[in-house]
Formats: C-alpha cells, structure tokens, sequence
C-alpha cells in the first residue's frame, strides 16, 4: 500500500469518525444554545492553528519541502490562529460586530484549506518524513474542516448575519 492511498485511507476513516462524533455529540448541544455561545467552542478550536507554523521549522520537514509553501501554510495558519483568538473574544462578549468578524474569520479560514491543500497535495508530501504532521493533517486538519462546515451552516441559518443579533 502507498503513502498517498494510507493518507486518504487515514483521512477518510477520520473524516466519518469525527463527524459522527459531532453530529452525535456536539451538534445537539451546540443547537440548544444561542449563535455567540454556540460558535465561540467552534471558532476558538481554531486558535490551534499557530501549530501549522511547526512547517517553517528546519527539523520538523523534510529538507526539500519548498520554503515559500512552508511559510505560505505557516503564516497564513498563524493568522487564523489570531483572528479565532481575537473572533473568539468578541463572541465571548457578545460585540456588536461578532457575527461579521465570524464571517471574515471562516471565509479566511476556510480559504487558507482550500488554497493550502492542493498545493502540499500537489509536492507529494505524504511521500517524505512529515513526523507529528502526518498526524497534524488526519486529525486536527479534519477537525477544522467540520467545524467551518458547521459554522457556515450556522450561519446562514441564523437571521444574526443580517442583524448582527440572534
């Protein structure tokens, strides 16, 4: 079996575990309570992001993975580490303008996994030693596509996009 196949094979079985767990587990609670409370646990998961930093770090890649991609993923996850902490904040306290900072935060978010995916595809990473990011990538790369998931359908099935209010 291949890297590319046991990656996919990886991703796919975490993919259906983790979002069974959330449609099981989380989503029911997350459903009882208001927009900012629901969405504050979902958007602040992604203040981990600062981890996708680890790709700039000589020792943690392989030597030949490309430098402007490694500081590409690693700034750009860093910043969406910033704007869930700084989202995270302003849902926590009910501002104002929380609910379009969400908006901002998971259209950003969301684009750095559609731009950053393709390309770390596209070099054929799963075919050189990545250590802890292999790992990085089937969990906590899947806990962040489902939770934007759920805070786009959250939204949309809010009125509070348009009001800013519940």
């Amino acid at each position: 079996m291949n890297n590319f196949l046991i990656l996919n094979l990886q991703a796919t079985a975490g993919l259906i575990a983790c979002s069974l767990a959330f449609k099981w587990w989380v989503a029911p609670r997350l459903a009882k309570l208001d927009i900012y409370d629901a969405l504050l646990p979902v958007v602040f998961i992604h203040s981990l992001r600062y981890l996708g930093m680890v790709f700039m770090v000589d020792t943690q890649v392989y030597d030949a993975f490309p430098d402007d991609l490694a500081f590409t993923v690693g700034m750009w996850d860093y910043s969406v580490s910033i704007l869930a902490i700084v989202t995270g904040i302003a849902l926590k306290n009910k501002w104002r303008y929380a609910i379009p900072l969400v908006w901002v935060f998971n259209i950003y978010g969301f684009t750095d996994l559609v731009v950053a995916f393709p390309q770390v595809f596209g070099i054929k990473f799963y075919n050189y030693d990545l250590g802890t990011m292999w790992w990085a990538f089937v969990t906590i790369g899947i806990v962040n596509v489902i939770s934007h998931f759920y805070i786009f359908y959250r939204l949309i099935r809010s009125k509070s996009y348009l009001t800013g209010k519940n």
